[in-house]
């Protein structure tokens, strides 16, 4: 049974291509739990953090529509 009053939380800074592969191995074998915090996301999840990600990523390859675009499109639509 573990005890959560003696828990605590550790943060680090690493060399994320050097270090990371053996570290998330080490920590997996001592079976404790983490995550990682590339950067401060806050609370959110790591869905919400890769859903984010993912549409910044259509942002920077053009795969968006303006405002303007999509409010044609509805009254396109809507008025036919």
């Amino acid at each position: 049974m573990r005890n959560f009053d003696s828990m605590t939380t550790l943060t680090v800074e690493i060399d994320k291509e050097r270090d990371l592969p053996a570290l998330q191995a080490l920590l997996s074998r001592m079976g404790l739990k983490f995550r990682l915090a590339d950067e401060d996301w806050g609370d959110l999840s790591e869905t919400e953090i890769e859903g984010i990600k993912d549409g910044l990523e259509d942002v920077a390859a053009g795969r968006t529509l303006s405002h303007d675009e999509v409010i044609a499109r509805i009254n396109k639509k809507l008025y036919r």
